[in-house]
């Protein structure tokens, strides 16, 4: 879409599409598009009184003569010698325009009527000026004596793609046509193109997928972090563990999306937020439990912290999450079985080995300094507290 006046500055923007359809390297235009400019230029040239497309009432010197009417009281609307190296002027383009747009293509006459083809293809204002006896005319157009003023504000070029068999061949059909666009506007000044189809509105939030993909897990990973640095006590460590672990649970997500084929559509964007909080829970009981374990050794506080809630992770979260996921890998609608079933399981499966098996690990090399706090605060704790006979017990 793009403002046009009677200098038609969209001429140079239609040229290059003409030459760009036949560089199938740098877009995927497959022909030059339909021009209504050119059409109309057509229309306009005068040959003779029956077979000319733009024509007048001789009797009504302000009503078009269709070319599927027969009228002997019809002539030309431009002289031949007036119609100069088959253009018209600007005051003769804008005065016909309307006439272009409301004749019918007829096979027997004209078939460059532009009402078929171009019928929406323009938002345009027409005033009619009668300039020997002053004010507005009700008519469409008019010969001498008469001046129309025509604003073009916007108007479109359709053209076709060459065949898209998959997702791949659409985005890439659609960035094309943007970067096309975006060319044009630098060659033609003072005006706004941008290219529209069907798929255009399915397929444009992949352009920027990848961008969103990477700003929201990464608003995710610093909330992760934040939040478990606040709640384990402002524990720098215990966070870092915890956060570093989440990571590498969405990291091997990515691995899985790809060995299972699954796209990043939002769908899938989705999921991988949501694993991001999943993997919490089978990481930050861990850690929370090593970190206020007492014993001396790291190896000895990661045996506890398994022993302590390494079971209710296992039949808590794993267990729960697993039947309920379960049920989907019966569901008919490819989208449940793919990105909720199986992508659901990859989660639950990856948070549980990272959360039980790599996590435990990991915190006998890099886990968070002993909690002298903690062994001081056992002192404290009520005579019939539960907790307080085992970490008793822990201590001697």
């Amino acid at each position: 879409s793009s403002g046009i006046n009677a200098e038609w500055p969209l001429r140079p923007g239609v040229s290059l599409l003409n030459v760009y359809s036949h560089l199938p390297e740098y877009t995927r235009l497959a022909q030059p598009p339909n021009s209504w400019i050119d059409d109309y230029f057509q229309w306009l040239v005068p040959t003779d009184e029956f077979n000319s497309c733009c024509r007048y009432l001789k009797s009504e010197p302000f009503t078009f003569c269709p070319s599927t009417d027969i009228f002997d009281d019809c002539d030309m609307c431009i002289k031949k010698n007036e119609y100069i190296n088959n253009r018209p002027n600007p005051e003769q383009f804008q005065k016909f325009l309307p006439w272009f747009l409301q004749d019918n293509p007829n096979a027997d006459g004209c078939t460059l009527g532009g009402h078929a083809a171009y019928g929406t293809a323009l938002n345009y204002t027409s005033v009619i000026h009668n300039t020997t006896g002053g004010g507005i005319l009700p008519m469409v157009g008019g010969p001498e004596n008469v001046t129309v003023t025509t604003n073009v504000s916007a108007s479109y070029f359709m053209t076709y793609h060459t065949t898209c068999r998959n997702s791949s061949d659409f985005i890439e059909a659609y960035k094309q046509a943007r970067n096309l666009s975006e060319y044009i506007m630098t060659k033609v000044e003072n005006s706004t193109v941008y290219p529209y189809s069907v798929f255009y509105v399915y397929y444009e939030m992949y352009v920027g997928m990848v961008n969103q993909v990477a700003i929201n897990l990464s608003v995710c990973i610093v909330a992760v972090f934040i939040v478990s640095f606040i709640l384990l006590n402002f524990n720098l460590m215990a966070a870092v563990t915890t956060t570093l672990t989440v990571l590498m649970i969405t990291i091997n997500m990515f691995g899985m999306m790809y060995l299972l084929d699954i796209n990043i559509n939002p769908v899938s964007l989705v999921n991988l937020v949501m694993s991001v909080g999943i993997s919490v829970e089978f990481c930050s009981h861990i850690t929370r439990s090593f970190a206020l374990s007492t014993h001396l050794s790291r190896v000895d506080r990661a045996k506890e912290a398994l022993s302590r809630t390494g079971s209710s992770v296992l039949s808590g979260i794993f267990m729960t999450k697993i039947i309920g996921v379960s049920v989907l890998a019966f569901a008919k609608s490819q989208i449940f079985e793919i990105y909720y079933f199986k992508m659901y399981v990859c989660i639950v499966a990856l948070g549980m080995l990272h959360g039980l098996v790599f996590l435990p690990v990991f915190l006998t090399f890099f886990g968070p300094a002993r909690n002298t706090a903690g062994i001081v605060g056992t002192t404290y704790r009520p005579i019939d507290s539960p907790e307080r006979e085992p970490l008793l017990r822990d201590r001697q």
